[in-house]
């Protein structure tokens, strides 16, 4: 149900994102990096946190107006393996995406962004199987980059800070899912005029 609930959250969000101007390019993005995580997520019970992990990620977004506004959707998935041998969680979910740049297209440019959706918290363990669970919470982010040129493409960075809104089991322990991500990857245009 809270899947459907996502996608259904992201559907209307993106609904959204239809430019008055026809002439207006989609954008689908793709990329990947680092998990820190932070807080409870870090430091739970009986020193098992979890580490530096991977993420992969991949959307689309449209322009809305000239202003430098963005809306879509985006998924990640993602995992981080922890300090007690054969435990780990693995991180994906979906998200409504708004950016805004700062700048012209096609030339460097920062960019802010937010984000609302849902994520889960899987976790895994090889000696301790009773405490495995997967649970589905919302979850918020939001961040700063840099869009630069890339051949015919662009490309960027970002840094974000990631929040579940709820309390997660973590094996025999709970707390919140936080933490923060560094990426880069490539825009793709497509549709719309060039």
């Amino acid at each position: 149900m809270k899947r459907l609930v996502c996608a259904a959250l992201a559907l209307a969000f993106f609904g959204l994102a239809a430019p008055s101007d026809s002439s207006a390019q989609a954008n689908v993005f793709i990329g990947g990096g680092v998990t820190s995580p932070t807080a409870d997520f870090k430091d739970f019970g009986d020193g098992d946190g979890a580490n530096l992990g991977w993420m992969a990620t991949g959307g689309v977004q449209m322009p809305v107006g000239d202003a430098g506004l963005a809306l879509g959707v985006r998924g990640f998935y993602g995992t981080n393996n922890h300090d007690y041998e054969g435990d780990k969680t693995n991180l994906y979910g979906g998200t409504a995406l708004a950016t805004f740049a700062f700048g012209e297209a096609g030339a460097v440019a920062p960019f802010i962004f937010g984000e609302i959706g849902y994520q889960a918290h899987s976790y895994k363990s090889t000696d301790f199987a009773s405490f495995e669970d997967t649970e589905w919470k919302p979850f918020i982010a939001g961040g700063a980059g840099l869009n630069f040129p890339l051949g015919g493409l662009s490309g960027f960075v970002v840094v974000g800070y990631n929040q579940g809104l709820g309390t997660e089991d973590f094996g025999a322990d709970t707390g919140k899912t936080t933490y923060i991500t560094g990426a880069a990857g490539v825009n793709i245009p497509v549709g719309g005029g060039m």
